[in-house]
């Protein structure tokens, strides 16, 4: 199912830049790569149109699709449920900057209903299928659920996407991308709808850390000034693990099935053989941390405070009942007692935060399998609530620490489990060391191969 992919930005960049291809017809060629899979892997809410004149600057000629939270200028919005929601309908800063450096948005992307999920299921909507197996649908992953998909079809080249507990690293898993979420209070998130505004993180997707350095060049206010520098700084990886120390969270390895922990410790032994030295961390508040996620973490209490609001009570009213029954019995004096709650929750996080960064000094970056999990077939999950909400707290068990401990994170494939499913590496460093995680991240896929070595 799988189509041949475009090139890499880098490359698009400068056959741009030397006048031999126009980037319009780049993105035509997008469009007929994503009308040629729309139709078998449905990764697509709604679907744009391509411009007339050529898209000018350092993403000229590139494609992103678009997580449906998001708003975007001339689409709707429908945040994964049936119906629009009106005042979502202007681009938010983070798609006014890809598009302001030419990136063109080639459509929204499928998402689970108000983010709520990390399979990639929907009761409203078609549920994108995995790419990667051809002979039964497998849920994407979620929440993000169209984006990878998208990227696999040649339909783009980045993917915007947002993270609540694992929500672009999860399917970045699952559908054998990179996925990049961002430290907390990063990336600005208006023009985007919230789940819980306490830990949403914006992310992206691609199909390797090299193109999603040009989309993190652009869209981090911190680089955003001057992209080309940090785009060169992530190319320069000569010798990049020499000296390095690499931080093992074992206890994450220890809830793996079908051979992905052995997948995992693989491609940490070729960094290892690259010069890089590998340390055991006992890692804090593990227990704990899970403990508030499955709790709801923060999006039980600033969820329902967002749309129980007497402007946004007809949204409530149409939710599909699995996600309405997740706070369908607070009461009016639980959501008043809510913002007291959400702040002793984020005091927790915050202690979770100085135990996790105090282990982090001792290491440059810390490595476990982003999912524990491959991912299951729709038929498996879809109709039996046991079976859902048992692979979906597995699924997201191991990212929803970089979320509920404030830090930043990534993914990148490196392989394939028992079943021939992909599987992640997740690398994870302390708040706001992104810049620093990109960079990481680029340096190791030099060394373990991209999403294209592994799967095409």
């Amino acid at each position: 199912m799988i189509m041949k992919p475009a090139l890499s930005i880098a490359r698009m960049h400068q056959l741009v830049l030397d006048n031999k291809v126009s980037s319009l017809t780049l993105i035509d060629e997008a469009y007929n790569r994503l009308h040629q899979q729309e139709k078998t892997l449905q990764a697509f809410r709604e679907i744009g149109e391509a411009p007339d004149l050529a898209p000018q600057g350092l993403l000229a000629g590139v494609c992103v699709s678009v997580k449906d939270l998001y708003a975007v200028t001339g689409f709707a919005t429908y945040a994964g449920s049936p119906f629009p929601l009106q005042e979502f309908n202007v681009s938010g800063t983070l798609v006014k900057r890809l598009t302001d450096a030419g990136a063109h948005v080639c459509g929204k992307t499928h998402t689970v209903e108000f983010a709520f999920g990390g399979l990639g299921t929907n009761p409203h909507w078609p549920v994108p299928v995995n790419p990667f197996d051809t002979q039964q649908h497998r849920v994407p992953g979620g929440s993000s659920s169209g984006a990878p998909v998208s990227l696999w079809m040649g339909a783009c080249q980045l993917a915007l996407g947002s993270d609540t507990s694992g929500s672009v690293r999860v399917p970045a898993a699952f559908c054998g991308t990179f996925g990049l979420k961002t430290s907390a209070g990063r990336w600005e998130k208006d023009g985007i709808v919230p789940l819980s505004p306490s830990v949403d993180t914006a992310g992206l997707l691609a199909l390797s850390a090299a193109n999603a350095c040009w989309g993190f060049a652009v869209l981090d206010p911190l680089t955003c000034a001057k992209p080309e520098v940090f785009i060169k700084r992530c190319t320069n990886t000569k010798n990049s693990m020499q000296g390095t120390r690499i931080g093992i969270i074992g206890a994450l390895f220890e809830v793996c099935e079908g051979g992905i922990d052995d997948c995992v410790m693989a491609a940490v032994k070729q960094l290892e053989a690259a010069g890089a030295t590998l340390v055991n961390l006992d890692w804090p508040c593990l227990e704990e941390a899970y403990q508030l996620f499955l709790e709801g973490g923060l999006s039980a209490l600033e969820f329902p405070a967002f749309i129980k609001t007497e402007q946004r009570k007809d949204w409530f009213d149409h939710l599909a009942a699995s996600t309405k029954m997740r706070f369908a019995h607070l009461t009016d004096e639980d959501l008043a007692q809510a913002p007291q709650k959400i702040a002793e929750k984020n005091a927790l996080i915050q202690i979770f935060n100085q135990a996790a960064e105090a282990v982090l000094q001792t290491v440059d970056f810390a490595v476990c399998p982003t999912c524990p999990i491959s991912a299951p077939t729709l038929a498996h999950v879809q109709d039996n609530i046991d079976q859902y909400k048992e692979r979906n707290f597995k699924a997201l068990r191991n990212t929803q620490v970089a979320n509920l401990q404030q830090l930043c994170a990534a993914t990148l494939p490196c392989g394939s489990d028992d079943k021939g499913l992909p599987v992640g590496l997740q690398l994870m460093m302390g708040h706001n060391q992104d810049q620093q995680l990109m960079q990481w991240s680029c340096a190791i896929e030099v060394i373990i191969g991209d999403a294209l070595h592994h799967y095409h």
